[in-house]
């Protein structure tokens, strides 16, 4: 996923907006005259940050909370946190469940190959 991150060129004070993939680097090459051009914001105060939490959403992703999305059921956690956030256009949960889990990944639990399926056992009452 490509997150949009402003960037100043230390040789022309050029400031400039790029879309970068995760990791999001620290030092990319100025567009106006190709130096190096540093991240504008983050740096210490993401550094300093405690690491993430799992998202609010986390709860509300079985077939009784979200009846509104179609296949959620069939769904690890993970997944369907993901797919209840994107199905209802919340950025801040999605982007929340993406550093949940890339912190579990790091951490070594959540495997990113496994498939995001699980038996199916039709709605619970």
């Amino acid at each position: 996923m490509t997150v949009l991150v402003e960037y100043v060129c230390a040789a022309c004070r050029v400031h400039h907006e790029a879309w970068v993939e995760r990791p999001i680097p620290a030092v990319i090459s100025c567009a106006s005259c190709a130096c190096p051009a540093r991240r504008r914001f983050g740096g210490a105060l993401m550094r300093a940050a405690s690491p993430p939490e799992a998202p609010a959403v986390q709860d509300r992703t079985s077939c009784r909370e979200a009846p509104d999305i179609p296949g959620i059921c069939t769904l690890i956690p993970t997944a369907a946190r993901s797919l209840a956030a994107r199905a209802r256009r919340d950025t801040r949960a999605l982007e929340a469940e993406i550093a949940h889990q890339e912190a579990a990944i790091a951490a070594g639990t959540l495997d990113p190959t496994a498939s995001p399926v699980t038996p199916y056992h039709g709605h619970h009452p």
